[in-house]
């Protein structure tokens, strides 16, 4: 008796490792056919918001994985990559992505910061895991655009913390997340020059 119910476990447990591999050799395939798709998907957002907040041109500039800015608030924040941009020969600024912990993860934020000292634009390139209707909301022109002219001395703050940026109404954590990356993106740009 007890061969036998020794020998159904191994029947199971041979079942079991065939399926698994089996799965196994799916998701890679699956990866191995999307992995080219989504990087050209990730690049063309990229550079669909560089334009946005910036007109000019780009070179990227090295960034080391993990490399994080702090606020004046004691905020630490991603700096994904970042831009040197030129505009007919001439320094035009810099352009910083940066990824702030919003309310559900990080809002992966565009920002433009001119050469003059003030944030040229931002566009939120991902804010999936912000909550739908409230701080997903962050990706529309309307709020995006309050921050066009902001100064870039670290005094970037939604109204309710003190600065002009009006927060997006359920959604503080997100509308704090974005202006803490603004400035995050400033102190970074700044260390640049």
């Amino acid at each position: 008796m007890a061969g036998k119910q020794k020998n159904e476990f191994v029947q199971l447990g041979g079942i079991l490792c065939a399926i698994t591999l089996v799965v196994a050799l799916c998701l890679g395939a699956v990866n191995a056919i999307t992995v080219e798709p989504i990087a050209e998907q990730n690049k063309i957002k990229t550079e669909n918001a560089l334009a946005q907040v910036m007109d000019a041109d780009s070179e990227q500039i090295e960034v080391a994985e993990g490399t994080t800015v702090t606020t004046e608030s004691g905020t630490a924040v991603e700096i994904v990559s970042a831009y040197k941009m030129t505009k007919d020969g001439a320094d035009a600024g810099y352009c910083v992505e940066v990824a702030p912990t919003g309310f559900g993860g990080a809002v992966d934020t565009m920002v433009g910061i001119g050469a003059d000292g003030t944030v040229t634009g931002i566009s939120v390139i991902s804010a999936a895991s912000e909550t739908p209707g409230l701080g997903a909301l962050c990706m529309e022109e309307e709020f995006q655009s309050q921050f066009v002219g902001q100064p870039t001395d670290g005094t970037v703050a939604v109204a309710k913390d003190g600065g002009s940026i009006v927060s997006l109404t359920g959604a503080t954590i997100t509308s704090r997340a974005v202006s803490e990356g603004v400035n995050a993106a400033a102190i970074f740009a700044a260390e640049q020059g």
